[in-house]
């Protein structure tokens, strides 16, 4: 009888102090905390679905319907956008969980360099699909201003930096937005890969830091 209660109790016990971890808002030097694992989800799954349906919508959408597809891509971008400025306001204020003790230093430096460089590209392929979407011919053609008038929340009216149409501006601003999205494509999977890496051939609590909060 004693032996089941003090394993109920066990269980109880670290049940508790899972449940605090996973919940804890504020990160730590061990782990992540909840509101920076959320935000970091969050981010990652809308970021993936920009780049799939940019690729899509630019290869393989129905012509007739491309440009209600650039109208969304560009309204989602603008509220990852929001999403983005308060990742980084709340990261700027939260403490940086130490990489495991055996991490060598060149994987400390590419893991600071790989985590730099995902923010600097989401701030550069927003700051460019900002300077495509404001001098897009599209957007001061009445029969299609419409699908690019966007509005935050319904009540605030995105503006732009361009009075009057640009096409050489905007295309050169698409070009470079498409470079970087093949530059955000392929720093994706090397930041994937080597979470899988820290996972399954390091088994350290890399992965599981950003996920449940475990250590």
């Amino acid at each position: 009888m004693n032996r089941s209660k003090s394993s109920i109790e066990l269980i109880v016990s670290k049940t508790a102090h899972l449940a605090a971890v996973a919940m804890s808002t504020r990160s730590t030097d061990e782990t992540w905390g909840s509101i920076t694992r959320a935000l970091h989800w969050i981010s990652a799954v809308v970021m993936l679905g920009l780049l799939t349906h940019g690729w899509w919508m630019t290869h393989l959408a129905a012509r007739e319907y491309r440009l209600w597809n650039y109208g969304i891509h560009g309204l989602i971008a603008v509220y990852f956008a929001l999403l983005l400025a308060l990742r980084i306001a709340w990261r700027l204020g939260e403490s940086t969980p130490r990489q495991p003790a055996e991490s060598a230093a060149w994987e400390r430096m590419a893991a600071h360099t790989a985590h730099g460089g995902l923010y600097l590209l989401m701030i550069a392929m927003v700051v460019t699909g900002y300077l495509m979407w404001s001098s897009l011919p599209n957007r001061f053609d009445p029969a299609r201003a419409a699908n690019f008038d966007y509005s935050l929340f319904g009540f605030f009216k995105l503006p732009g930096v361009h009075v009057v149409a640009n096409r050489e501006a905007s295309k050169y601003w698409e070009a470079l937005h498409e470079f970087l999205s093949q530059l955000m494509e392929l720093l994706v999977v090397i930041h994937i890969a080597a979470a899988l890496w820290h996972q399954f051939f390091k088994r350290d609590a890399v992965l599981r830091r950003m996920t449940s909060g475990r250590t």
